[in-house]
């Protein structure tokens, strides 16, 4: 019987401070962002990046709302956030290792 230990995983890629419409105050002013990335992970190594999701904290009524989905609908500066938070590199390490081992093979198959 095998033992595998999978599962998603959440982790904090950014901080930052955004200009956001608040639904409680109803004014555009500077809220709190903290931009997570949850990851498929097996034996606690990250495979893949599933998607990010942000927490706002208005500074003007103290409003907090949870898991966000970050994309183009729910932010307006989507490109920005997108741009300034990247997922690791080490969520992409496991691809990127059978990438390499598969393009080895491949490349030794050719010139052996």
């Amino acid at each position: 019987m095998a033992f595998l230990i999978y599962g998603v995983k959440k982790a904090t890629i950014g901080i930052d401070e955004i200009m956001e419409k608040c639904p409680s105050c109803e004014v555009d002013t500077f809220a709190d962002a903290y931009i997570t990335c949850d990851y498929y992970h097996m034996f606690y190594v990250p495979i893949f990046p599933i998607g990010k999701e942000v927490s706002l904290f208005c500074q003007k009524c103290g409003l907090k709302r949870y898991d966000i989905p970050l994309t183009s609908r729910t932010f307006k500066n989507y490109k920005e956030l997108t741009a300034k938070f990247r997922n690791p590199w080490y969520t992409y390490s496991v691809p990127l290792f059978f990438g390499l081992l598969i393009l080895t093979a491949i490349l030794v198959s050719i010139f052996v």
